[in-house]
């Protein structure tokens, strides 16, 4: 068999989920390809997978630079101030139908022109991404979906008219049906009791690669937290060095020891230093989240679904996208404390960090959430199930 993947060009949907799936599929004996933006070509080809570059698919910070993007609601540059610019982030609609429009449209065709020269049998997709969507229905190809973002398909409706756009643009027939995208195979990756309901079949992500630098010298006389605002915020967040500046503040006055991913040369970074808080540039998180006691992030779904793997309790500052879904779901779900960002500060957290820290039902939910998401097959029985989707 042979399969193309498609991912938006983010580190955070390529690495934790879709090229995992790639290495599954091709180690089951089938032909993979990832197509995404050139961009993420050392991504891609690190992993040993054949990169099929799209050529006029741009990255975020590509994207930015063009004022019709920057502009827009919820991004830096958006004219109404950074009050309606948080406004529009959180709301995760706004933001899927500009990828389900023009940008969806843009990445079809490249993938399209591509796909005359590598000929897949099935396109797997990441849920967030659409253009791939597109071309399997435009080539006839069967199609699948990994859920890296179950919090996306409440958006579904929002995007069906800019669905729609795109595909009387390729000469396909109107859809009425919103759900459409996603009435196929689809594949999680966290137990379903994840989902309020209606969970699709559920996989498990395989163990962290890589060795823990030793040189952290993580002391062991106290609880390990790990803490981050993952790899998009400081691009489209304009207030991502205030916030992390918080978070590192409020860690600084627990008894902990905090290791934060900055998403920035650390020796560069111009706020708090406390002594317990070790600053990277970037935390090797999913190794950190095998031992540490609390995980503080932004609730991108990769380092929750982590953190669900691997038991460890949260508490999540929602920003954009899925985000609040996430931190609804882990509040809900009693594996952490969702907190609000806007006019946050140091004590509450601080508050927060130490509630999830001393109190055990936290930590008997996670683990519990942890032993289901162990109970799920892992990525080779992944692989069986696409290959027995597409015959």
């Amino acid at each position: 068999m042979r399969v193309v993947l498609t991912c938006l060009p983010f580190y955070s949907h390529l690495v934790p989920v879709v090229l995992p799936v790639a290495r599954a599929l091709r180690r089951a004996g089938h032909e993979v390809a990832v197509a995404t933006a050139p961009g993420m070509a050392s991504e891609v080809t690190a992993a040993g997978i054949e990169h099929l570059a799209l050529p006029n698919v741009l990255t975020l910070a590509q994207l930015l630079d063009r004022p019709d993007v920057a502009t827009s609601p919820g991004m830096p540059g958006d004219p109404a101030g950074s009050a309606r610019a948080a406004t529009a982030r959180a709301e995760s609609g706004p933001l899927a139908a500009a990828f389900a429009g023009p940008l969806a449209g843009v990445f079809a065709r490249d993938l399209i022109r591509a796909c005359e020269f590598w000929t897949p049998d099935l396109i797997v997709r990441e849920c967030n991404e659409f253009g791939g969507h597109l071309a399997a229905e435009r080539l006839g190809v069967r199609q699948a979906v990994l859920d890296i973002a179950p919090g996306s398909t409440a958006t579904l409706p929002s995007v069906r008219d800019a669905l729609n756009g795109q595909r009387v643009e390729l000469g396909l027939a109107e859809v009425d049906d919103p759900w459409y995208p996603n009435r196929t195979f689809v594949a999680g990756f966290v137990p379903p009791g994840w989902y309020p309901a209606d969970p699709p079949r559920c996989y498990r992500l395989g163990e962290p690669d890589g060795v823990l630098d030793g040189s952290l010298d993580l002391p062991a006389d106290r609880p390990l937290v790990v803490a981050g605002l993952g790899s998009v915020a400081a691009t489209v967040v304009p207030e991502s060095p205030e916030l992390l500046e918080l978070l590192i503040t409020a860690l600084g006055r627990l008894p902990v020891t905090a290791v934060v991913g900055l998403g920035s040369d650390a020796r560069r970074w111009p706020g708090s230093r406390p002594d317990n808080v070790r600053l990277l540039e970037f935390a090797p998180q999913r190794l950190l989240l095998e031992s540490a006691e609390l995980f503080v992030s932004h609730g991108g779904f990769g380092g929750v679904a982590e953190a669900v793997r691997t038991g460890t309790p949260m508490v999540v500052l929602p920003l954009f996208s899925d985000q609040p879904y996430n931190a609804e779901r882990v509040a809900a779900l009693g594996l952490g404390v969702r907190l609000d960002p806007a006019g946050l500060d140091p004590e509450v957290l601080a508050d927060a960090c130490a509630k999830v820290l001393d109190d055990q039902a936290y930590r008997r939910n996670s683990a519990a959430m942890s032993r289901r998401a162990l109970g799920c097959p892992g990525l080779e029985t992944l692989a069986e199930d696409l290959f027995a989707h597409h015959r």
